[in-house]
Parts: structure tokens; C-alpha cells; sequence
């Protein structure tokens, strides 16, 4: 009897310490260099090179996708374009180099407008091995974006190297 309650104590203290039931997402899907973990109330799908992600009331858009390093250039035009033809403001990103859970990282952030709202979309450049880089894409307007801050927060400090 002691055991057993010692044993359901020690599994509920473990639960406390436990993230928020999440998706785990490896990417490249072949010999993968990153995993992220998204909310499992997210609705995500897997799309072309990665998978994406909403949140519950479909306002803060997040992607994790990869490319060969020698497409980087026309993937990043790429995302402008996206920017473009979603109605975001296209402006110049500011760029900074940073540290991701252990893991060298390239931001893009642009500061802009979204149906005339502050609205903020990160890229952040992630190194995917063998001539790859992953892509974290996070969009969605600042109230929002404050609004699931806990849920980025924690789909961010998920993202680990794999090797």
C-alpha cells in the first residue's frame, strides 16, 4: 500500500514538471536535425516540406519547414511574396543573430501591419544538416501573439537539435 501511494505521488510530481500535452514534429521527415513540440490544441498538418500549425481560434500561424541550403535565397523571396499576397506589409526584417535552446539561429523579424493592426512574422534560420536549413516561421498580430504568449513560448523552447 505504501508503495503504491509513493509510486502515484511520484507520477503526479512528474506530471507537474511535464510541458503541455504536444505534437512532436521532426524535420527534415528523412534523417531528421530538428524536432518541435506544438499544443496538441493546435491544429496542425504536415504541407510540401515540413508542417505547419494554428492556434485554437486560427490567429497565430507557426511552420517549421526545410530547404537546401543553396535554395535559401529563393525561399526567403519566397516568404515575401507569402507576406505580400497574405495583405502583411512588407518591410525591411530586422536580422539578429542568436541562440536557440543551444542551437545557432538567424532571426527575421518583421515589425509590420495586418489589416492595419501591429503584427509581427519571425523567421528564424536553423541549421539542418547536410547542406540544409530548417525554417520556423511564427505569424500573427502582437495582441494575439501576447495572447498565446505561454503556448510560443513553449513550442520555442521545444525546438532541440536531434544529433
Amino acid at each position: 500500500m505504501k508503495f503504491r501511494r509513493t509510486a502515484v505521488i511520484a507520477l503526479a510530481l512528474s506530471l507537474l514538471g511535464s510541458p503541455v500535452l504536444a505534437k512532436n514534429f521532426a524535420v527534415p521527415d528523412k534523417d531528421p536535425a530538428i524536432i518541435v513540440s506544438i499544443p496538441n490544441d493546435w491544429d496542425t498538418k504536415e504541407v510540401k516540406y515540413g508542417y505547419e500549425g494554428w492556434s485554437p481560434n486560427k490567429d497565430v500561424y507557426i511552420s517549421v519547414e526545410f530547404a537546401a541550403i543553396k535554395n535559401v535565397k529563393a525561399m526567403m523571396e519566397a516568404n515575401q511574396k507569402w507576406m505580400k499576397d497574405t495583405g502583411i506589409k512588407v518591410n525591411k526584417p530586422i536580422e539578429a543573430e542568436t541562440n536557440l535552446n543551444g542551437i545557432a539561429a538567424t532571426i527575421y523579424k518583421f515589425e509590420t501591419t495586418y489589416k492595419d493592426e501591429p503584427t509581427t512574422v519571425d523567421f528564424i534560420m536553423l541549421p539542418g544538416g547536410k547542406d540544409r536549413v530548417v525554417l520556423l516561421t511564427l505569424w500573427g498580430n502582437d495582441e494575439e501573439r501576447t495572447k498565446h504568449g505561454k503556448a510560443i513560448d513553449s513550442i520555442l523552447s521545444s525546438v532541440k537539435a536531434i544529433n
